[in-house]
């Protein structure tokens, strides 16, 4: 029989300076459940106790229990091994704590560029503050009318097609389609 492991993998001192405020009382009834559960296991004995077959001597039928008995001597189930999975996990979790330092370091670049954007905001006068002149200078409206795309060019709308395409495609389909 393979050694019994009783001893928790959890560092709880590293999670609880982690766990926000709000969480504490979830975190300390998970924490009790392990420690109770630990509690039970480590109250077991580390082996089987012996199974006394002396006292099934009472079997009617010859032979079942000495073949039984046989058979449990010889049973024998093997403590399952890591067999290289615990090496996969390990590279893994450095390939993931690569990703999670480059995603760290571009968070960094983007707050970085983000609050650049935030002070230049907040420097810039207020918009109900502004004239239109002020305005066009922020950058805050266009410089161009919306709504027509080119006024010497007429299109309709979508205005995906200028009129000369929209008249050379009327003159391409079959008369009864226009």
């Amino acid at each position: 029989m393979a050694a019994r492991i009783s001893a928790s993998a959890v560092d709880f001192a590293a999670v609880a300076a982690k766990i926000p405020a709000q969480q504490k009382n979830a975190f300390a009834a998970l924490k009790g459940k392990v420690e109770g559960h630990m509690r039970v296991v480590n109250s077991l004995p580390a082996a089987l106790p012996a199974i006394d077959f002396a006292a099934y001597s009472k079997v009617s039928v010859p032979g079942m229990v000495d073949t039984f008995q046989a058979k449990y001597a010889a049973l024998n189930i093997p403590y399952p091994s890591d067999q290289g999975s615990l090496a996969a996990i390990d590279a893994q979790a450095v390939e993931q704590k690569a990703a999670a330092a480059a995603f760290c370091a571009a968070s960094a670049a983007r707050i970085a560029g983000l609050k650049e954007e935030l002070a230049k905001w907040e420097a810039m006068q207020p918009v109900e503050e502004m004239n239109r002149e002020e305005a066009l200078d922020a950058g805050l409206i266009g410089t161009t009318i919306s709504g027509i795309v080119h006024p010497d060019v007429p299109s309709f709308w979508p205005h995906t097609e200028t009129w000369d395409e929209y008249v050379a495609r009327l003159k391409t389909l079959p008369a009864d389609d226009h």
